[in-house]
């Protein structure tokens, strides 16, 4: 068997690092990962359009890291909707100059995929939680520019949305449908099992947590169209908040070993979706 993790972030500042990772996720017969960059917040940085251009360094340097330790790897930047929720909480009439800063940070981004640097952005999108209404408009107009520049680019998209179900997938497509993207370039990023149900309907890509009870819900209740995620945030302080990408190895075989789930659906995930969906050759 072979595992891929669709969704992670590494830490080099403050946690284990991308080398360390892929090595250990090499061991679990790991081959493919999409490493997503961090806030500057985490990396020591300000919350500037400084900041965010030595963060996205930072994740260059990550995804050559893993590169080199054997595994294929989709790098990913973007602005966390939790980072503009938290500009704007701060300064609820600073929208302007947040959006300013947004999009020029999108407009580097951009230019780092036209120079084969970046394959896409991630993470984007709108906060999962509750916070005030100029917060979910600020991130709602970023979400649009992000995604009208992506089908620019022709670059995939992941997307950190609210787990809304019907309505959440209902709003993307039409998003989708007037921008005139390529929905198979969009993966919606951490999806909750009623939200995937929606999204197979729909013909979205999208991940899900590799923890045991979500895997096993999914498997019992999904196609397997989807891919599996860690959404490891590599933060030593915060070691449950989610998984490990050895973990979500370790859960899936549990899964197979409980008859829960077989092997054809586990390589599904693992190996023809990724080949699929990112153009990447297995090893």
């Amino acid at each position: 068997m072979l595992f891929a993790d669709g969704h992670l972030h590494t830490n080099p500042v403050k946690g284990l690092g991308a080398r360390t990772v892929a090595k250990k996720f090499k061991e679990v017969n790991g081959w493919f990962m999409v490493l997503v960059g961090l806030s500057p917040k985490h990396l020591g940085f300000d919350m500037n359009f400084d900041g965010y251009v030595k963060s996205i360094d930072v994740l260059l340097k990550e995804c050559e890291a893993a590169r080199e330790e054997g595994l294929k790897v989709i790098c990913l930047s973007g602005i966390h909707p939790a980072d503009i929720d938290d500009l704007i909480v701060r300064n609820p009439r600073g929208g302007e100059k947040i959006l300013d800063m947004a999009q020029n940070i999108l407009n580097h981004i951009g230019k780092l995929v036209k120079n084969g640097l970046i394959d896409g952005i991630g993470e984007i999108g709108r906060p999962h939680y509750k916070t005030i209404p100029e917060s979910f408009i600020a991130n709602s107009i970023i979400l649009r520019y992000a995604l009208a520049l992506a089908r620019d680019l022709n670059c995939f998209v992941h997307l950190h949305l609210e787990q809304g179900g019907y309505l959440t997938v209902l709003d993307i497509e039409s998003i989708v449908k007037d921008y005139n993207i390529n929905r198979y370039k969009i993966v919606l990023h951490h999806s909750d099992i009623p939200t995937s149900e929606e999204a197979l309907k729909r013909g979205f890509i999208f991940t899900i947590p590799g923890k045991y009870q979500v895997l096993k819900e999914a498997f019992r209740r999904l196609s397997p169209d989807y891919i599996v995620e860690s959404d490891f945030i590599d933060d030593p302080k915060r070691p449950g908040v989610s998984s490990y990408p050895w973990q979500i190895v370790e859960n899936q075989l549990k899964l197979l070993h409980e008859n829960v789930v077989d092997e054809s659906y586990l390589w599904r995930l693992n190996v023809d979706n990724i080949a699929r969906f990112y153009n990447v050759s297995p090893p």
